[in-house]
Parts: structure tokens; sequence; C-alpha cells
């Protein structure tokens, strides 16, 4: 729960996000790289391709959005807050929404390298949540990890190790790590909890092998 709850009027309704993350992983099974170096932009526009014909998005009752544009919350400011890359709205006004941040994971560079992906995943995207850059007014969000090499437990460990080094910068609460969410009892999924200035922020964390 927020700490000020009368600050937040409206929340995401939080009954929607194990419908959401459960589609998700079904969506999920089977996307696949086209190349060992495509870029996650490509993937998630064919998993939104997959995601728009099954529950609960192919005849309702929920929509989901392929990188939809953020507008800044300040009115005059003419640069956008950025991209999301899936955004589930809400009846509730345009800032009451679940995002989707996707990034890819131990994958191969153009040049050959082996890329584990951890300071994408964490720096340009948990850290979009923690600044305010994207769901400034709600109390969740996801992380999606595409993992090239389908080895989904050390990309998970990855990401853990990384997190505990960034624990201060992502305002991370105890354990200060990723820990095993139930919100899918029948899935694995991690989330991790943050203490904003001025309310608490679950992200979850979705590990698909591609």
């Amino acid at each position: 729960m927020a700490k000020e709850a009368g600050v937040f009027r409206k929340l995401f309704p939080q009954k929607n996000i194990p419908i959401i993350l459960r589609a998700v992983l079904k969506a999920g099974r089977t996307l696949e790289k086209q190349t060992p170096t495509e870029w996650e932009n490509s993937l998630t526009r064919r998993l939104h391709s997959r995601l728009i014909r099954i529950y609960p998005f192919r005849d309702g009752p929920l929509s989901i959005q392929l990188q939809p544009e953020i507008p800044s919350l300040h009115q005059d400011e003419e640069l956008l807050s950025g991209q999301i890359d899936l955004l589930v709205p809400s009846n509730l006004g345009y800032q009451i929404y679940f995002a989707i941040e996707a990034k890819r994971l131990r994958y191969i560079s153009p040049n050959g390298k082996f890329i584990p992906g951890n300071s994408n995943y964490v720096n340009d995207g948990m850290m979009r949540f923690i600044s305010g850059q994207y769901a400034p007014l709600v109390q969740t969000g996801a992380m999606l990890g595409y993992v090239f090499d389908g080895h989904i437990a050390a990309a998970r460990n990855g990401i853990n190790g990384y997190i505990q080094i960034k624990a201060n910068e992502l305002k991370i609460g105890p354990p200060k790590k990723l820990t095993n969410s139930t919100i899918l009892i029948d899935n694995a999924i991690d989330k991790t909890h943050h203490d904003m200035e001025d309310r608490l922020f679950i992200i979850y964390h979705v590990f698909l092998s591609v």
C-alpha cells in the first residue's frame, strides 16, 4: 500500500495484474528470436501480435498497446517522457496503467561478443520506473527479459547480482534482491520492492527463453 494513500486517487486494478502476466507467459511460449542479434523492439512487436490474439486482449476486457508515446507530466514540456514497450491502460485516466519494459539478456552483439545485458536491464529498464519516467502515479510495473541463450537461471542470477550492486540507486527494500512472487502460483515470477519518496513500488520480473 502507498505510504500516503490519499495521494493516489486511483490505482491500476490489482486483480488484472496476474491475468496480464499469465498472458505474457502464454504468448511467450511460441516466441523465438529470428537472429542471434535481434533487437528487443522486434521481439516485442511479435509478442504483441500474439497477445492481441488471446485472452484477455482479443475480445476484452483488457487492451494492450505497443510502444505508446508517454507525454511528460509537465504540461508545457515538449519532449516526451519516453515510449513504454507494452502498456495496458485502464478506464481511470491516462496515467493509470500497467507498464512492461522489455530488454535482451544473454545475447550476441553484431561483432560476435556475448552480452549479459544486466546493465541495460537495470539502468535503462528498471531505473525508468524508479526515476518516474514510467508509471509515476501507480504502484506496480513489470520488466520482461528475453533470454537469448535459454539459460533463464543464469539470466536471473546475473540480474540479481547487478541489482544488489545498484541497490541504493534502485531504492530497493529488504532483502535487496529478486524474490519469488506468489502472484502466479504455477509460474515463476520474481519481484522487487522499491521504497520511493512518495510510495512503495513493486516491479515484477518475467524471463522468457527465446
